[in-house]
């Protein structure tokens, strides 16, 4: 069931087209992330659901309701959406319960039960509803300005980059965090963010801008697997592109016969392959010689994750080949490994659709 509908959305700043002609839905209950590099267009967009700027061209309905019809909208604070930024917007002279009751009807009987009920919602303890935010760490603010979010119940919460402040790990568990918070609540979410990461393990959809284009959305494994074309591909991933010969369900290239979806394709063309896909296996001098055979260039370790750098035979012509594998097991610099690929290779349709 469609919930929030975006359909022929356009913005221009003077001679800038930030966004052109954006057709989207979002189900009910969904997270969608949008994602693009910057200047894609993304931020306007969430401004544009959220009320803050007014589309030229285009309409923004919210469960039926209309809130954008070109510049005729309804205003930001009359639409039941809520926003969580990527500083959090906490007001520094109100204590905890005060930003969290912020917006709440004064005089409510329930009110310092919604508070404790908020607070624990977002998995803080409540000795901190006294302290001020600068008593409290990037993570804590985060969860303070989510449970401020959720206490005007919106139909729809906004996150606009909310974690891109915070450490790397702390961002993973935020996000985990707010995920299992919203899916709870039952709230529909859009998430803004530049990272793609963090776009792919989000959302249910992942809608990809690029130049005020909506370039693709899907679900995540749709996007990483078979994106629309080569600047998608690479911007949601490390990728291997190789031309190939394509015929009857498979691609020949440097890397022998890799089955994949030609959908009755035949003849020159190119394929995509993730990182993760190859796989590397010591030979024996005397089989050095091998299609698919290679030196090790570099080992960087990752921990459970590990990156090995691959240079094939220079009759390849190839590059070389970046390898994401186990710890265990790592071949040492210089020596001959045999590449294989597992799964099925993607093919780049020339038309990019």
């Amino acid at each position: 069931m469609t919930f929030l509908a975006i359909k022929n959305i356009s913005k221009r700043y003077g001679p800038v087209h930030a966004l052109d002609s954006i057709d989207l839905t979002v189900a009910a209950g969904s997270r969608t992330a949008i994602v693009g590099p910057s200047g894609s267009g993304k931020t306007t967009l969430l401004r544009i659901i959220a009320g803050f700027e007014i589309p030229d061209e285009g309409q923004v309905t919210l469960e039926g309701q209309t809130l954008a019809d070109g510049p005729a909208i309804v205003p930001a604070h009359r639409r039941g959406i809520g926003i969580v930024s990527q500083d959090g917007a906490l007001f520094p002279h109100l204590s905890v319960a005060e930003n969290i009751s912020f917006g709440m009807e004064r005089g409510q009987a329930d009110r310092a039960e919604q508070i404790n009920a908020l607070i624990d919602m977002v998995e803080l303890d409540r000795g901190m509803l006294a302290r001020r935010p600068h008593q409290l760490s990037g993570g804590q603010q985060q969860r303070v300005a989510l449970a401020r979010a959720l206490g005007r119940k919106p139909r729809l919460m906004l996150l606009d980059e909310p974690f891109s402040a915070l450490d790397t790990g702390l961002r993973e568990n935020m996000r985990k965090a707010v995920a299992r918070v919203l899916q709870h609540a039952g709230i529909t979410t859009v998430l803004v963010t530049h990272d793609q990461g963090e776009a792919l393990s989000f959302a249910d959809q992942v809608a990809v801008l690029r130049e005020g284009k909506l370039v693709q959305a899907g679900t995540p494994q749709a996007l990483y697997l078979s994106p629309r074309d080569r600047e998608t591909a690479t911007f949601l991933g490390d990728a291997i592109l190789l031309s190939a010969e394509l015929s009857d369900g498979f691609a020949d290239c440097v890397l022998g016969r890799i089955a994949t979806h030609t959908n009755g394709r035949s003849g020159p063309g190119e394929i995509m392959l993730r990182p993760e896909q190859l796989r590397f296996s010591a030979i024996a001098g005397a089989d050095s010689a091998a299609l698919c055979a290679g030196n090790v260039l570099d080992v960087e370790f990752g921990g459970a994750v590990c990156t090995v750098t691959l240079a094939l035979a220079e009759a390849s012509g190839l590059a070389p080949l970046t390898i994401k594998s186990s710890s265990v097991d790592l071949p040492d610099v210089g020596a001959a490994v045999h590449v294989s690929v597992t799964g099925k290779a993607h093919v780049f349709d020339p038309s990019g659709n």
